[in-house]
């Protein structure tokens, strides 16, 4: 069989005889990971309500692998506008988690959000997956998404406002915009309603 028609997690398989499965319930995929890449993983005792800074890829594996374990992890319903800094973790097939209140860039033709995709590596080895947006209005506002590639389901959501060194002195929030998108709404709201913390 070619390479590129064999699953993933066989894939995996193959390139590294032991594998650990880190996940087997009824409603989920199981998932296969390299035992190495399992073994180096950070802990996980807690994933963060927020962190000022990007996550690095292992600390995004490890949460996306430790949910299991923590179901509480997983929001039910989608936030609207979240903090600054908010990381929340989602069932992807039970929740719309990108309708969350803010304005992304749209494509050009004016109707879809513009996403950047990546595939990411922890210890040298592809396992998650990366979408990432900007707003629209603060450029330097982002949310950016990761799933396991084996287990696309769950899904690690991270918004933060990364402004320029030279606007570090002056740290704020992005600029909201109302979930129908109508600047006209938006406009409407005082400074403190624009502003989250």
């Amino acid at each position: 069989m070619p390479r590129a028609l064999i699953p993933l997690h066989q894939a995996l398989m193959m390139n590294n005889k032991e594998t650990t499965e880190v996940s087997e319930k009824s409603h989920h995929l199981k998932v296969f990971l390299p035992k190495k890449l399992v073994e180096c993983l950070p802990k996980c005792p807690a994933l963060p309500k927020e962190r000022l800074r990007w996550n690095t890829n292992e600390e995004i594996a490890s949460y996306l692998i430790t949910f299991e374990k923590h179901e509480e992890w997983l929001s039910c319903s989608p936030k609207t506008r979240p903090q600054n800094g908010s990381i929340i973790l989602y069932n992807r097939k039970k929740v719309k988690y990108r309708k969350d209140g803010y304005c992304w860039k749209k494509r050009k033709d004016g109707k879809t959000t513009r996403e950047d995709h990546m595939k990411l590596k922890v210890q040298g080895m592809e396992c998650l997956y990366g979408c990432y947006v900007h707003s629209s209005i603060v450029p330097t506002f982002h949310r950016r998404c990761y799933w396991l590639l084996q287990n696309p389901d769950i899904v690690l959501v991270h918004y933060l406002n990364v402004p320029a060194l030279e606007d570090c002195a002056k740290l704020c929030g992005p600029i909201l915009c109302s979930i129908s998108s109508d600047r006209k709404e938006w406009l409407k709201w005082s400074k403190e309603e624009l502003f989250t913390g």
